[in-house]
């Protein structure tokens, strides 16, 4: 088993340490509005970048540009940005950090402000630890803010100013949107582009989604078999402690579901997966060194192991990903038993338990290719599965190698 964990950290730290030098196609404009074409890293944007890095070609050293030399850049298929220099109210959402002002309190900023839509009207998006703010032009007018603000009333209640609804209703009007519809909007991301999709749509104007061009499929469910190796000990009040096969190999089937969630460039995802595994073996132990009489303890572990955990992924081009992924495993024991005699095998039992249900911790790292086939390494550490007996414990951890199908 030290050699099965060995090769996971392995992979981990290797992994991880090759994926951060991963980068995707894309391009940069500079301050003379010259395109260069490059590779840039597939930084992980949960806030707007203010720099990125890139490659010129393949083989070529990794610089760096900022926001003072560049007006826009993109990685190809993932995200857009481009310098802007706007008014931003960063007032709180906090109700400790909250004013009595209705008003925003604007102070100029150059950023680099997310494409969400790109036609007639433009929506763009700007995250900054926890804030979160939208900014819209219509054509090549000025890039300004859609105003959302929470303040405080004098009784000390929250109250909201969505002036956005008006700066909307003024400035993308078109015959298919009404008042009442521009009424009903929330400050959110989904229901901004569904605005701007429609309104790019009345004013029959070309538009480009960034959103749809990221993964559309954000659940998949998955079939995966494997191969378990497990390590069990089992101790309790005999001279010795029961020493079973070191590798016990068994087979396991289960069915995940993954749920993606739709921010940072989809490489967050929730995942639930149900998995039925079976695992048998025997083992000798001396029960007393005076006499030398020997005991004999029989396991039959069945079980269905039901895994709650969350995945990141890692993109390495558009075919191939790696993940890891760490989840709460919840072990719930079908008809499980161990029995130990002494003496003779088929003498009566010194010692039976049932398996209790139990709880434990599994990591895992893997690769996804195309969306539909995937490997997975997972390891579970040792656990003990005997917790409602006092003078005996048996710990049993493992490592599986599980293959993936996604059907959809």
């Amino acid at each position: 088993m030290t050699k099965q964990i060995t090769l996971l950290f392995f992979l981990i730290f290797g992994l991880y340490g090759f994926t951060q030098k991963s980068f995707l196609q894309g391009y940069y404009i500079n301050n003379s509005n010259e395109r260069v074409d490059c590779l840039i890293k597939n930084g992980d944007w949960l806030n707007n970048p203010t720099q990125f890095e890139y490659k010129l070609s393949e083989n070529s050293e990794e610089k760096t540009q900022s926001i003072n030399s560049v007006k826009e850049f993109e990685v190809i298929g993932v995200s857009k940005y481009v310098r802007q220099n706007v008014d931003i109210d960063r007032s709180s959402t906090l109700i400790d950090e909250m004013d009595y002002d209705k008003n925003p309190v604007f102070n100029k900023e150059q950023l680099f402000l997310k494409v969400l839509i790109e036609g007639k009207g433009n929506l763009y998006l700007y995250e900054d630890r926890g804030l979160i703010r939208y900014f819209f032009n219509q054509d090549l007018t000025d890039v300004k803010q859609l105003v959302f603000k929470n303040y405080l009333t004098k009784d000390g209640q929250v109250a909201k100013n969505q002036h956005f609804r008006q700066q909307l209703w003024n400035a993308l009007k078109c015959e298919s949107i009404s008042m009442n519809q521009v009424a009903k909007i929330n400050y959110r991301q989904s229901e901004l582009i569904k605005f701007f999709v429609k309104y790019n749509e009345c004013t029959n104007s070309e538009f480009v989604n960034y959103k749809t061009k990221q993964k559309k499929d954000l659940f998949n469910l998955t079939l995966r078999p494997g191969v378990t190796i497990s390590s069990l000990g089992l101790v309790g009040p005999i001279s010795e402690p029961f020493k079973f096969k070191e590798d016990l190999t068994s087979f396991r089937f289960g069915l995940e579901a993954e749920l993606i969630l739709g921010f940072d460039n989809n490489k967050w995802a929730i995942i639930l997966e149900p998995n039925y595994r079976q695992l048998e073996s025997e083992a000798t132990a001396i029960a007393n060194r005076t006499t030398g009489e020997e005991a004999y303890a029989r396991i039959n572990h069945k079980s269905i192991q039901i895994n709650l955990g969350l995945r990141h992924y890692m993109f390495l081009n558009k075919n191939l990903k790696l993940f890891a992924n760490a989840s709460l495993v919840y072990d719930y024991n079908l008809d499980s038993s161990i029995v130990v005699t002494r003496g003779a095998n088929d003498s009566p039992p010194f010692f039976s338990a049932e398996v209790q249900p139990h709880y434990a911790l599994a990591l895992g790292i893997g690769c996804k290719y195309k969306e539909r086939y995937s490997l997975e390494l997972r390891y579970i550490p040792n656990r003990n599965i005997l917790t409602r007996y006092l003078n005996w414990g048996a710990k049993l951890s493992s490592v599986s190698m599980v293959i993936g199908y996604s059907m959809f």
